[in-house]
């Protein structure tokens, strides 16, 4: 009776580890109620020594631990009130999902299963975006494109990686499956570039399609891009081409910005970067707590005179959690996404490799323009698919891994 009792709670674990894989692109509802199932039947499914051994054995976990740790004790000195502290701890306790995913999910057809449950609401979003920017879908326009549940900033970060994986998948298939990827491919670069206007997204897809090159040329790449600059340059100045995205309306918004005057979107981030260095520097080694972002902000913002005193985070994640835990904070959030990386390539399935190094990309160039891991559902995307991708380290393959 018990034997069969933990297989159902187990294999309920897996499917709601799957489901979460699914909700991403869904609205922020279901990535909670799956997240809270995972905890539930995380706890009640017992085998706790192979799920410890598991944690202890995964550098990804444990560091994804300790930073959440940090965080917790970062409540215990911060300046804010004790409602803004939890507040903003319970922003963070999506990295023990990592730990949690990695210690129970040991099978390598699961993990398929939950990475292709990603992809499929994926493409379900990509299609829906074109259906509304054909008119079969209604869409109130506010200046933003056409996302579909997400925002702009996360829709073109989590489009941005889709493609990555479609481009991975191509690489692995051939005839109409290989044409079908590329189509697929060549759609979310478009509804990046041109349907959703965030920026973040047409970064990060610039850097991945860069990056994917090396990934699979090597050295060889670098003549390639030579080539395609050269060509690029040659027709830009041969035809009349005009590209617009907001991407090429950055300069000018950076030189159209007055704290006092007229306001631009990348005026005011840079406003943000400044200040929230400038709250750095009070408490370089620990920083001002968990939580203390809004309240300090706010002071330094009245003396200065700035354009917004009401910042709850500086759209950096790199720049938030040194304010909140010091360059110690720093320190471990870097390392969070130097393990990943270097544990990327012990992954027993070398395309899941090629996957997570991809995320681990989207991430740390997202979490410069935008605080990630804080944000509800980047923040998840990541420790979700990170846990799912870091539980087939070779370590862990074994005689379940089948």
């Amino acid at each position: 009776m018990k034997a069969k009792y933990l297989e159902v709670t187990q294999n309920i674990t897996l499917w709601l580890i799957i489901f979460a894989c699914f909700s991403i692109n869904l609205p922020t509802a279901f990535m909670s109620i799956s997240s809270v199932g995972i905890l539930v039947f995380w706890v009640i499914s017992g085998d706790y020594k192979i799920k410890f051994e598991r944690i202890t054995n995964s550098p990804i976990a444990i560091i994804a631990i300790v930073l959440f740790v940090l965080y917790v004790l970062g409540t215990l000195y911060s300046t804010a009130s004790w409602h803004d502290r939890l507040k903003y701890l319970l922003k963070y306790e999506k990295l023990l999902l990592i730990p949690l995913i990695v210690s129970v999910l040991s099978l390598s057809r699961v993990r398929a299963y939950a990475i292709n449950a990603f992809l499929i609401s994926s493409i379900i979003v990509l299609l829906a975006s074109y259906f509304k920017w054909l008119g079969l879908i209604p869409h109130e326009d506010i200046g933003q494109g056409y996302f579909i549940f997400k925002g702009r900033i996360a829709h073109g970060i989590f489009m941005a990686f889709v493609a990555y994986l479609m481009m991975a998948r191509a690489t692995k298939s051939t005839g109409f499956k290989r044409i079908l990827w590329i189509t697929l491919v060549i759609l979310a670069g478009f509804n990046i570039v041109f349907l959703v206007n965030g920026r973040t997204g047409q970064i990060i897809l610039l850097a991945l399609i860069v990056w994917f090159t090396f990934e699979f040329w090597n050295l060889k790449a670098i003549k390639y891009w030579l080539g395609l600059i050269l060509i690029g340059f040659t027709l830009q100045q041969m035809l009349p081409i005009e590209l617009h995205s907001r991407l090429l309306d950055t300069q000018q918004e950076l030189a159209a910005h007055q704290s006092n005057g007229v306001q631009t979107s990348a005026g005011q981030r840079m406003e943000m970067y400044k200040t929230t260095i400038s709250l750095i520097k009070k408490h370089l080694l620990f920083g001002g707590g968990t939580g203390s972002i809004a309240i300090e902000y706010e002071i330094e913002a009245k003396k200065n005179n700035l354009s917004m005193n009401n910042v709850p985070n500086p759209h950096n994640q790199f720049l938030l959690t040194t304010q909140e835990l010091g360059i110690i904070g720093l320190i471990v959030l870097v390392l969070m996404w130097v393990l990943s990386w270097r544990e990327s390539y012990k992954i027993s399935n070398s395309q899941d490799g090629v996957v997570f190094r991809g995320l681990i990309l989207t991430m740390t160039i997202g979490c410069l323009f935008n605080s990630l891991l804080m944000d509800a559902s980047e923040g998840k995307f990541f420790c979700i698919l990170g846990g799912v991708l870091a539980s087939g380290f070779k370590p862990f393959v074994g005689k379940t891994d089948a």
